[in-house]
């Protein structure tokens, strides 16, 4: 009896659903392909409960219409991808959606036209061995020079679509670090917004420059183009931003700041220390940041003013600091902090390892100049090596070292040909 009772209540509960669907259906489908309105015939919901003051009661209400657009996706879709863009953004599609669809849309077309260049176009044939199929050597020749013209078509197809940068964008389909909100966490959302659209224009505007540059050279004019550019751009910015904040979008994301960073590696800057050499290299910079190669004059008052730069720095930094800073403008250091960095070593380690690669070659110069035989010699180089690799053993570990001598320390094993 129970199940009996339990079974009627779950029919009733169905037929409940049944008549509510039919009744949303009728009204979703009002002027629909395939109904029976016709075109601007509304047609009124079924009553609904209303509550009242002091009762709930089933009231007959003002009719409720729905309605709904034909949509068909030919409406949107074009052969002009311009037209295409204005489509979507017509209906409220977002960007991001767009560029999805349009950047997808764009790679299988050029994805086709690669193709074209992987085959010799040659019938199958199944008694045919592989090698009858694969490319000539005029035919390689011809496929590397087509998929070189293809990939400098394509950033520039989507730089004037979408105005975006094809590499970054790529990029957020393989390795998306987030860099950019990252950098620019300190503003918000609208205005990072904003910085990155301007981003994206100016890229634009540059390469149009660059594209036409001889052998990668900018002319004078093409110079001067480039610095209306920069000075648009600050202008932009200005507007966008506060003082205070496009002082820390400049020592964030500015190429100048960048190259310090790189450059200072293994000399560890404080944020004071940071800031003054910014100030510094930011006005080189931006006074020689365009100065032609060709112009020999204007580069050996660039040369100067580098010159110059160094004096003030060492000038203002301690002793020991300013040898810190000088010790990190040696390239071979920063490979070595690099490594003790990455394996975690203790930050002496770097200098450590400098040392003794300095002193292994003043060893290796006084063999080199000293009156031995090959033999002798070789047998001193091979003291040399012995020795190295024992005391950069102990300094680093074995584990380390193994890593060391395919990096940083690949020297040592090239000290004894044996």
């Amino acid at each position: 009896m129970q199940n009996r009772s339990a079974i009627l209540v779950m029919l009733l509960i169905a037929a409940l659903f049944g008549i509510g669907f039919f009744y949303f259906n009728q009204d979703l489908n009002q002027g629909l392909p395939g109904t029976a309105s016709t075109p601007g015939q509304e047609k009124a919901a079924p009553a609904f409960w209303k509550k009242s003051k002091g009762a709930t009661a089933l009231t007959n209400q003002p009719a409720v219409v729905f309605k709904t657009n034909r949509f068909r996706w030919n409406q949107i879709e074009s052969a002009d991808y311009r037209e295409y863009i204005t489509n979507l953004r017509g209906v409220g599609c977002p960007e991001s959606t767009i560029r999805d669809i349009i950047i997808t849309d764009i790679m299988r077309l050029y994805a086709v036209r690669r193709g074209q260049f992987y085959h010799n176009a040659r019938e199958f044939k199944f008694w045919e061995t592989d090698e009858k199929r694969k490319l000539k050597a005029k035919q390689l020749e011809e496929r590397e020079k087509q998929l070189a013209s293809i990939d400098k078509e394509i950033p520039g197809v989507l730089r004037d679509l979408l105005g975006i940068n094809y590499e970054r964008e790529l990029n957020k389909y393989f390795v998306d670090t987030d860099d950019d909100k990252r950098r620019l966490s300190f503003l918000s959302e609208g205005k990072r917004d904003s910085v990155l659209a301007l981003r994206d224009e100016i890229e634009g505007m540059r390469e149009k420059i660059s594209e036409q540059a001889k052998d990668g050279k900018l002319s004078p004019q093409q110079l001067a183009e480039m610095k209306k550019i920069d000075e648009y751009r600050r202008k932009k910015l200005g507007q966008l931003l506060s003082p205070i904040e496009l002082d820390q979008f400049d020592l964030n994301t500015s190429e100048t700041a960048d190259q310090l960073r790189k450059n200072l590696t293994g000399f560890n800057p404080s944020e004071e220390e940071f800031r003054e050499m910014y100030r510094l290299f930011k006005a080189h910079d931006d006074k020689y940041g365009l100065a032609g190669e060709s112009n020999e004059a204007l580069q050996q008052e660039k040369t100067a003013d580098e010159q110059r730069m160094e004096e003030e720095i060492l000038s203002k930094l301690s002793p020991d600091r300013a040898q810190d800073f000088l010790r990190a403008k040696n390239e071979e250091f920063r490979n070595l902090w690099v490594f003790t960095e990455a394996y975690e070593l203790p930050p002496s380690t770097a200098q450590s390892l400098f040392e003794i690669r300095q002193a292994v070659k003043e060893e290796q110069q006084a063999l080199l100049s000293a009156d031995l035989s090959e033999d002798a010699r070789a047998q001193g180089m091979k003291a040399i090596q012995d020795e190295t690799e024992k005391t950069v053993r102990k300094l680093i570990g074995e584990q380390a070292y193994g890593k060391f001598v395919q990096s940083s320390g690949s020297w040592i094993p090239k000290l004894s040909p044996n």
